[in-house]
């Protein structure tokens, strides 16, 4: 199990390309400009096998997120931020994959690195996102993307209800393999 987290967390630096990361952000004009901060490193959570924060949903309640994966067979933690183009291009398969599989056990918490609210909850509201949403509104700063060291997003966590790591980095159709293969015991790719 340690392997394929710490493969998984590893495969990060490969999918960066195609997605957004802290000290790289664009100005107004288009022009990069450097990010003020930076989480921490991936391989020093390899032995983090159990996924466990605290943090504030929309409506400014604390919600334990192992109160949120005691809820569903598997949950999905989906590391991401309004203003990120990749992760607003992976939302309509993550919202399918969600719809598809809710009755069937499956749940996901939503971890924003936004900052400005109306911004997170304007997108939230437009792309369809009607599982839990957490952040601290400290942008690269947020807490459990610092304690999980994430260093790019979109970016997912897969946890069974106790919150044990059982795999990440996956999108779109591998995430979805992934959850039929958990859920249904195949390695559906339903349209």
């Amino acid at each position: 199990m340690k392997i394929r987290l710490a493969y998984a967390l590893a495969a990060v630096a490969v999918m960066a390309a195609m997605a957004c990361q802290p000290g790289k952000t664009k100005s107004q004009g288009g022009q990069a400009e450097t990010a003020t901060a930076a989480p921490q490193d991936t391989a020093s959570h390899e032995d983090e096998l159990v996924i466990s924060f605290t943090m504030a949903d929309m409506d400014g309640n604390n919600v334990a997120v192992t109160d949120e994966f005691a809820k569903h067979k598997l949950t999905i933690i989906d590391f991401w931020a309004s203003w990120c183009g990749p992760c607003r291009q992976e939302m309509p398969s993550l919202v399918k994959t969600y719809n598809d599989y809710k009755d069937k056990g499956l749940g996901i918490v939503g971890v924003s690195l936004d900052e400005d609210k109306e911004q997170w909850a304007g997108a939230v509201s437009a792309m369809g996102m009607t599982w839990t949403q957490l952040s601290d509104l400290q942008g690269w700063h947020n807490a459990a993307a610092q304690m999980y060291g994430i260093q790019a997003i979109p970016f997912t966590v897969v946890v069974d209800d106790k919150g044990k790591v059982l795999t990440a980095g996956l999108r779109g159709e591998e995430l979805r393999a992934f959850v039929a293969q958990q859920l249904d015991g195949t390695n559906s790719k339903k349209q």
